[in-house]
């Protein structure tokens, strides 16, 4: 819980952008496990750590939920994003202006860094809501600082600037609106490859068909018409199957709810303090949150507890942390 640093969220970043970017190993609302995969491999391998796709996954996740408090700043009106300091810049407004009606948590960020953020607006740009005043910056864009021999990577990284402290401005750069459900990853990375697999059976069949067409002694087979019993047959075929379906969700309807059993008690955590203790917390106690929530056990009791009990627990992890 307390290993992580810009140095390691960096690296697993940039991997991650890549794999996704890149690659194209995005699922619909998250990642294929190629992408998880050579994430935690690079970060591993550079740093020499031994860390489970579940640590990833989940530091993943407290990036995510920062990145999201911050951007609601940068997205306000008269506000806006300083590259060469990696700091929220008011651009035609103050900050005690800014700050009137505002969440208190919010003035943390007045003068806090956060180097990840282009890369997470790369990362998590369709998935956040989308903003207004998003890039201002007097300094030039930074150069780019390639260690990889691989020609795609690198044609990559120079098209975006490298990644020099993450500060590098991506064109087309916008956000929209996201709850990225931790429990959509599994199902999500399922139908995909569910997809691949049909498209290259669909592709087989297809030049099965075409090479039976182009064979000379194939014989074209005559047209048939429908007769009306046929006709009423499919119609009564295709009732019987629209009622199937409907007795099927009138039984789910009625049944008992589908437990998310596989919703990591983290990701539901942080949904949690996210929408109880935004305005209980200030932005760098609610990031040290989600580092306690890191702990399956401690996130398992926090889900359990309710009213000041609950507030009591999480302030005194918070107080625990450095």
């Amino acid at each position: 819980m307390g290993i992580w640093n810009d140095e390691l969220d960096l690296t697993w970043l940039k991997e991650l952008e890549y794999q996704c970017s890149v690659l194209g190993k995005r699922a619909r609302s998250g990642y294929k496990k190629e992408a998880w995969s050579a994430a935690l491999k690079t970060l591993n391998t550079q740093h020499q750590l031994s860390l489970t796709t579940s640590q990833l996954k989940s530091r993943h996740d407290v990036i995510k939920g920062a990145f999201a408090v911050l951007s609601k700043i940068v997205e306000s009106s008269g506000m806006g994003w300083e590259a060469d300091t990696c700091r929220v810049e008011c651009q035609s407004t103050t900050w005690e202006e800014f700050m009137q009606g505002k969440p208190k948590s919010w003035g943390s960020w007045k003068n806090k860094r956060f180097p990840q953020f282009y890369l997470c607006e790369r990362l998590f740009g369709s998935t956040l809501a989308r903003g207004r005043n998003v890039l201002a910056s007097t300094a030039e864009e930074p150069q780019a600082f390639l260690d990889d021999d691989d020609d795609a990577r690198s044609e990559h990284e120079l098209s975006t600037g490298g990644d020099s402290e993450l500060q590098y401005a991506p064109e087309g750069w916008r956000r929209s609106p996201s709850d990225e459900d931790a429990s959509q990853r599994q199902r999500d990375d399922s139908r995909d490859d569910a997809r691949d697999g049909a498209r290259d059976d669909s592709l087989e069949n297809a030049t099965r068909s075409r090479i039976s067409a182009n064979d000379e002694d194939s014989v074209p087979s005559k047209r048939r018409r429908s007769t009306m019993a046929s006709q009423l047959s499919q119609d009564f075929r295709a009732i019987a199957d629209q009622n199937a379906k409907e007795m099927e969700l009138l039984a789910r309807a009625l049944g008992p709810p589908v437990q998310a059993s596989n919703v990591p008690h983290c990701a539901r955590a942080i949904e949690v303090l996210q929408a109880d203790f935004e305005d209980m917390l200030s932005v760098d106690e609610l990031v040290k949150a989600f580092e306690v929530m890191e702990n399956e056990t401690k996130a398992l009791m926090f889900l359990h507890m309710n009213g000041p009990v609950r507030e009591a627990w999480i302030r005194r992890q918070i107080s625990q942390i450095d």
